[in-house]
């Protein structure tokens, strides 16, 4: 029972939310409807609130649906594993993986470079070739050039997509510590610094000197924790060096460490279809009210050279015009459910019930929304009032006049579907051609 209730609550909030659709919506529903749907002026309007609310509901459901996915992907992303997976590229090609650490305090977004696994000797001289030339242009950091340094030098362990390690001694750590930081606050004057470079992949090492004249200048800024959990990062790469997949924890000296490319980039994307996906449901629902009057149209369209034609024969064996309106009312059934036909019955019900013939046609032709059939209302009420002395004749003409219609769009059809078969035909010409002549050609040669 609190099952029941529950569902019409859910229903009549639907019917409240449609009945607050824009008037523009709703006039375009009721045009849509008058043009297709049998029946009288209040049938057709509980039709149209009823089409509007079931769209409304289907627009609903899908929104539930596609809620409960972003939120499953939300949970999912909270409540899944942690750790995170990383494989390195199986054709030797190095990859960057964007990480994103929070320490609570800081966030930051890390490129990771996964190297790919042991070189060839001849890939390994051409590594380390390329660690000093990497190192000799990219060693000063910010500073003018090794001869004037006041900053922080650039001090990698290792060279972007490069498995040769580097290590560094400068001698001093007082003025120049391991990690290339610069303490040159109490200088007076310049001093000249051997750093040392070592550069070793397996067993091959080779050692590098280079001179840095350290300059006066103020003391260096202490590297934020952020830049030691970059170092961790690229030690737990390098320590699995070896491997295919290796796994990077979830949280590293309490900060979090996430993927870029999950989460954040996935629910925005997923609310982002899920909004179009609602859109096009929508306007799917007009697109298909549009299609109904559009074959309602032209079935009644296809129609009217009969009824007229029916006109004529009845009205011409003595009947009246209520009983001509009548028997073309009483052709709607079951197995010809025309559109037109079931408004010749409603008009017929009409004046059975009271209308006055004249009101009853004109309300048949505005009804059917086709110029055709309005011009024929006007024809019908104008004879009641003037009598039926030119009506016959009239229909006649209107009858001679809409066969040559019918036959005109029927010969425009045709030339049609013959313009879209043309294409077909030339391809298999095209390709009748082609087997006939790639054999002769062939056996020429």
């Amino acid at each position: 029972m609190g099952k029941k209730n529950c569902g019409n609550r859910g229903v009549t909030l639907i019917e409240k939310w449609v009945r607050h659709l824009p008037e523009t919506a709703v006039r375009n529903r009721r045009e849509y409807i008058r043009s297709y749907f049998c029946g009288s002026r209040e049938e057709q309007e509980k039709e149209v609130w009823r089409s509007l609310s079931e769209q409304w509901r289907k627009v609903f459901l899908a929104a539930c649906v596609f809620l409960g996915v972003i939120f499953l992907a939300a949970g999912s992303e909270w409540l899944g594993a942690k750790d995170i997976s990383i494989h390195r590229d199986r054709d030797g090609e190095e990859l960057n993986r964007e990480l994103n650490i929070d320490t609570g305090k800081e966030k930051e977004s890390y490129d990771l470079i996964i190297h790919p696994k042991a070189y060839t000797e001849k890939e390994e001289r051409k590594a380390f070739d390329k660690a000093k030339s990497y190192l000799k242009k990219h060693m000063k950091g910010d500073n003018p050039s090794l001869n004037e340094v006041k900053g922080r030098l650039h001090f990698p362990e290792q060279i972007p997509g490069n498995q040769v390690k580097i290590s560094w001694d400068t001698g001093d750590l007082s003025l120049i510590d391991e990690a290339g930081n610069v303490f040159n606050e109490d200088l007076k004057e310049p001093v000249i610094i051997k750093v040392n470079t070592s550069l070793s992949y397996g067993e091959h090492r080779e050692m590098i000197m280079t001179p840095v004249r350290l300059v006066p200048g103020q003391a260096d800024k202490k590297g934020t924790k952020i830049d030691g959990i970059k170092k961790k990062l690229e030690q737990i790469e390098k320590e699995n060096a070896g491997k295919d997949t290796f796994r990077i924890p979830s949280s590293i000296n309490g900060s979090e460490i996430t993927e870029a490319d999950k989460g954040n980039g996935r629910l925005p994307a997923l609310a982002a279809i899920g909004i179009l996906c609602l859109v096009l449901l929508w306007y799917t629902e007009e697109e298909r009210q549009k299609q109904k009057k559009a074959k309602a149209m032209k079935e009644t369209m296809e129609e009217y050279p009969m009824i007229i034609s029916r006109f004529v024969l009845l009205l011409g064996a003595g009947m009246t015009i209520q009983g001509a309106v009548h028997s073309i009312g009483s052709s709607f059934d079951r197995d010809h459910p025309k559109f037109v036909y079931r408004q010749f019955q409603q008009a017929d019900k009409k004046i059975a019930l009271g209308m006055s013939q004249a009101q009853a046609l004109r309300e048949l032709g505005s009804s059917i929304q086709l110029p055709c059939y309005k011009k024929l209302s006007v024809l019908l009420s104008q004879s009641l009032l003037r009598g039926t002395r030119d009506l016959l004749s009239r229909l006649e003409e209107e009858e001679t006049e809409a066969f040559s219609e019918r036959k005109e769009t029927a010969r425009r059809k045709g030339e049609e579907a013959s313009t879209k078969l043309l294409m077909p035909m030339i391809l298999m010409l095209i390709v009748i051609l082609t087997l006939l002549m790639v054999p002769a050609f062939l056996s020429f040669s």
